[in-house]
């Protein structure tokens, strides 16, 4: 089977390529067909057999744990899963629960789940390392460290410019100064290798709904050994490694991060959250990785010769799979863009597209050409 061939098999397992050129993955992934059947079949059975469809479903839900402990090198017993990313900050800031004596490290290019959560919720100060061209260095967030600092929460890939956070370097730094290192993975997981162990990161959140392919409303949070026993800011009855007791006066809480889960799971999420994820298995991260690098590198090789205002870095390893740009008009643009149906994001003045593997040279193309048109149309235009 030649290249050409596979390409167009993997192109058959999306059903909005014949509606989109689709280059927001990033943002929402488009359901692949497994993940679609996956979650119909689920449906049919609950309909048919309501309660009955329970252990089916928790079964997934813990090859789910397993798939995503696997992805980050790491074990099960480590692994909460949540709804999102959003929840699974949350729920590292109630473990931290920083004083108001206290700090919170970020940077100026985190989305904002990734700051809120200390900004309304807990008194710490929070400081914003600043970026410059769309890059946040090691030396920016060491003069903002001290003896007061409670956590450093940095994304792996910012949702913005594209930059990749070098995490051995910055683990390094956190693991010298005691401070647990946090870690955002929404747009890093799925298409770049990250290990928990090396360097050693306290906290990662993800959700499944972006690179993972899976269905919103399911994510996933690593908890590090050091922090597995600290008492849950909520507990529900999966927490209690007792609960087969129905013992309403002793609640026996899991030892691991099961003390973190709560209630019922999110089922029909899991289930398409376990088929996209087993599809990423299938495929490959390698190849993942390689396709998108190909793809996004000629955007950007492109998008430098037609002059856009290029915010992510050029070498890759500086990057991952999104490319951002701002352009005059940007909103005009994106509505040309909509137009010929290429679906991109936009949103802090400029343009993001997030290729990913059964993506094209071509819809890379049509979407050069319309930006070419566009910045020829607005020149000299305020």
């Amino acid at each position: 089977m030649n290249d050409k061939t596979y390409l167009e098999e993997l192109r058959q397992l999306f059903p909005v390529t014949e509606h989109w050129a689709y280059l927001y993955n990033g943002g929402i992934h488009p359901c692949p067909r497994p993940v679609g059947d996956a979650m119909r079949d689920f449906l049919g059975n609950w309909e048919k057999g309501g309660r009955d469809v329970w252990p089916l479903a928790y079964e997934a839900f813990e090859k789910l744990k397993e798939k995503f402990a696997r992805l980050i090198h790491t074990q099960a017993r480590n692994i909460v899963i949540t709804e999102s990313t959003t929840a699974g900050i949350n729920l590292i800031a109630q473990i931290i629960r920083p004083s108001k004596a206290q700090n919170v490290i970020v940077t100026d290019l985190e989305f904002m789940s990734d700051t809120y959560p200390w900004i309304v919720c807990h008194p710490a100060e929070v400081r914003f390392a600043t970026s410059q061209n769309g890059r946040v260095s090691l030396k920016d967030i060491v003069a903002l460290t001290d003896a007061q600092t409670a956590a450093i929460s940095v994304s792996a890939v910012a949702v913005g410019s594209g930059f990749r956070m070098n995490l051995l370097e910055l683990g390094n730094f956190a693991k010298d100064k005691k401070v647990p290192l946090i870690v955002d993975a929404a747009q890093a997981l799925g298409v770049i290798d990250v290990n928990v162990n090396n360097p050693e990161i306290d906290f990662l959140a993800c959700t499944a709904s972006k690179w993972l392919m899976g269905p919103t409303g399911v994510g996933f949070l690593y908890i590090g050994e050091h922090y597995l026993k600290s008492p849950p800011p909520t507990v529900g009855w999966l927490a209690a490694a007792n609960r087969n007791d129905w013992d309403l006066r002793h609640c026996q809480l899991y030892e691991d991060a099961k003390r973190f889960q709560g209630g019922m799971p999110n089922l029909i999420g899991v289930i398409g959250a376990l088929a996209g994820i087993t599809l990423l298995e299938e495929i490959g991260r390698d190849f993942i990785e390689s396709r998108v690098r190909h793809l996004t590198s000629y955007a950007i090789e492109a998008l430098e010769r037609i002059g856009v205002d290029l915010w992510t870095p050029r070498e890759y390893i500086e990057r991952a799979g999104l490319v951002f740009f701002r352009a005059p008009h940007h909103q005009e643009l994106h509505a040309k863009l909509k137009a010929a149906r290429i679906y991109c994001g936009s949103f802090l003045d400029g343009i993001r597209i997030d290729p990913n593997f059964y993506n094209t040279i071509e819809e890379i193309d049509r979407f050069l050409d319309i930006v070419r048109i566009h910045m020829v149309e607005t020149k000299g235009i305020s």
